[in-house]
């Protein structure tokens, strides 16, 4: 099958970041920064790589949609940047990263462009064109970026992926208590035109709409999924801890 050659973004930035108080008190977890820019601006330069890229839409909370909108104003980016606003102010009120995602869903036209997803904490060195080739090769299936944990595994931390045949997906779990494979999601997602039908119907049904990882467990029993391997380094920043090793990867 031929590739798609359009593709939409979607970042999602909404987050309260609890485990990152006090400095997520007064200031957006993607707007850290890191080596003396905001980890989401990081993310951005790698995002506008992808190739066919027309749109980004970045989900922000009510709480601070000004600091936002000042990033944004100073954002030079060759294709249009909107922001979503979720009305969220506080823990309490978040939408979740599915909610978010169906949010932002609601304000783009379905015109069957695939999209990428990414969760706005990333910092990724990996060559998200690359991945998006392989995406193309059959932009009917879900493709996630996944990475190796190094050493033992601990539970209830990471989202488990089970690869058989070389890059399909046998299992997904989010989070497991009994972890069996090294391999874990890193929030970041190419998705056909259909994912927004199937997060719609996922919503509807129910589903945890707060960590991604539930969505594509439950997607798994619907649909194939692929997975490509992360080259080059990444940093998912949670807490304090590792917002202070990606300081000093980066030389904060």
């Amino acid at each position: 099958m031929l590739g798609a050659r359009r593709m939409k973004a979607i970042l999602l930035a909404a987050g309260f970041a609890t485990r990152l108080h006090p400095l997520t008190l007064e200031r957006a977890k993607p707007l850290l920064e890191v080596g003396g820019r905001p980890v989401l601006s990081r993310l951005l330069e790698r995002v506008l790589t992808l190739p066919g890229l027309e749109e980004v839409l970045v989900v922000v909370n009510q709480r601070f949609r000004q600091q936002f909108e000042t990033w944004a104003a100073g954002v030079d980016a060759p294709v249009p940047l909107r922001l979503v606003v979720d009305a969220a102010r506080d823990e309490a009120e978040k939408l979740g990263a599915i909610g978010d995602l169906a949010l932002a869903l609601e304000q783009l036209a379905d015109d069957g462009a695939p999209l990428f997803v990414g969760a706005g904490d990333n910092l990724v060195e990996a060559d998200l064109a690359a991945c998006a080739r392989r995406f193309a090769l059959d932009p009917t299936r879900p493709l996630l970026i996944v990475r190796q944990i190094q050493g033992e595994v601990p539970a209830g931390r990471y989202s488990e992926v089970v690869l058989a045949e070389g890059e399909r997906v046998q299992r997904f779990r989010e989070k497991p208590a009994d972890p069996q494979s090294p391999l874990s999601a890193v929030g970041l997602y190419f998705l056909p035109a259909a994912a927004r039908g199937w997060v719609r119907q996922y919503l509807r049904e129910g589903g945890n709409p707060d960590a991604p990882g539930y969505f594509f467990e439950w997607l798994l029993r619907r649909v194939p999924m692929v997975a490509a391997r992360l080259e080059g380094s990444w940093h998912d920043i949670g807490d304090l801890q590792t917002l202070a090793a990606a300081r000093a990867a980066y030389g904060s």
